[in-house]
C-alpha cells in the first residue's frame, strides 16, 4: 500500500473516503500509530495521480463529479425488445382484422388472400397458386394468417399467440420465432389451399398449432430449455383439431381450417426435430 494523505484526527475522514470510492479509488483509512491523524493508504499505486487530483479538489471545495452510470432503457422498452415479434404479429392481426371488419371490407381480404381472386360466370373464384407466384405477390403466401372473420376467433388466437409465442421468443430468441412463424405460415396456408383450391381462409390458428407442436416436442428433447406446456392443454388442442375434422363440427357451427391446423402442427414438430445444437445456441 502507498500512503497518500494524512487527515487530522479531529476531522471526519468519511467525506473524503466517499469521494475517493466514488471515483473508483480503492483505499484504506488507518489510525497513525504515533500521531493523532487518519492516514489514507492507496491499494493500487497506479491510481496515485487520480487520487491526488481527487484530494486536491476536495480540499479546494470543488464539487464532486457524479459517478458514471450507463443509461438504461425504460422497463417497457426492455419488455418490448424481448417480445417484439410476438407483439408485432398480434398488432398486425388486430390491425388487418379491424380494417376488414370496419373500414375497407372485401378490399382487405382481396389484398391478403393466399391467391388473387377472379370472376368466372358471375362468381368470385380463387385463382391458382401460379397467379401468386408469377405476379410476384409473395406476401400472399404468409399474409392470410393476419385476417380473422370473427372476434371470438381473433381473441382466441391472440390469447394463444401470447401464451405460447411469448415463451418461445423469451427462451429461444426473436430470430428463432420469426423462422418458426414463416415456416408455419407457408406450410399451413399451402396445405389449406392445396386441399380445397380456395383462398377463402385466414387466421393465426396454423401458426398456433406450430407453436404447440414445437413447444411440446422441444420441452421433451431439451428439458432445460425453459419451454413447457401442460399435457392437458396439448390434449385439449389436439381434441379441438380432431373435432374440426368430423361432421359434428358443422352441426356446432364450426368452420375450421383443418388442413392449416394439421400443417402447422407438423411444421412445429419438424422444426423441433432440428439438431439440438440449433436450439441450444438460441437459449
Amino acid at each position: 500500500m502507498l500512503k497518500i494523505f494524512a487527515l487530522p484526527a479531529d476531522q471526519d475522514p468519511m467525506p473524503l473516503s466517499r469521494r475517493l470510492w466514488r471515483a473508483g479509488i480503492a483505499h484504506r483509512i488507518l489510525a497513525a500509530p504515533s500521531r493523532p491523524e487518519h492516514d489514507f493508504w492507496l491499494l493500487k499505486p497506479q491510481d496515485l495521480v487520480q487520487a491526488q487530483q481527487v484530494i486536491q479538489d476536495w480540499q479546494q471545495g470543488v464539487p464532486a463529479s457524479p459517478p458514471f452510470t450507463s443509461a438504461r432503457p425504460p422497463a417497457w422498452a426492455t419488455e418490448f425488445t424481448q417480445r417484439w415479434v410476438t407483439l408485432t404479429l398480434m398488432g398486425f392481426a388486430l390491425l388487418v382484422t379491424l380494417s376488414y371488419q370496419y373500414l375497407w371490407g372485401a378490399a382487405v381480404f382481396l389484398t391478403v388472400s393466399y391467391t388473387p381472386m377472379g370472376v368466372q360466370m358471375g362468381q368470385i373464384v380463387s385463382l391458382p397458386l401460379s397467379a401468386t407466384l408469377e405476379s410476384g405477390q409473395w406476401w400472399r403466401l404468409i399474409s392470410p394468417i393476419f385476417i380473422h372473420f370473427g372476434w371470438m376467433h381473433l381473441v382466441f388466437n391472440l390469447l394463444w399467440m401470447w401464451v405460447l409465442g411469448e415463451a418461445i421468443e423469451r427462451h429461444q430468441g426473436s430470430l428463432r420465432l420469426v423462422l418458426l412463424v414463416v415456416i408455419a405460415a407457408l406450410v399451413s396456408n399451402t396445405a389449406q389451399f392445396m386441399m380445397h383450391q380456395s383462398s377463402q381462409f385466414g387466421g393465426l390458428s396454423g401458426v398456433i398449432y406450430a407453436y404447440l407442436g414445437y413447444t411440446w416436442l422441444l420441452s421433451r428433447r431439451l428439458p432445460h430449455s425453459g419451454l413447457e406446456i401442460p399435457s392437458a392443454l396439448v390434449a385439449f388442442m389436439l381434441g379441438w383439431m380432431l373435432l374440426g375434422m368430423t361432421p359434428w363440427a358443422q352441426s356446432f357451427g364450426l368452420n375450421m381450417a383443418n388442413e392449416a391446423h394439421l400443417g402447422g402442427l407438423i411444421a412445429g414438430l419438424l422444426f423441433a426435430l432440428l439438431p439440438l445444437r440449433f436450439h441450444r445456441n438460441a437459449s
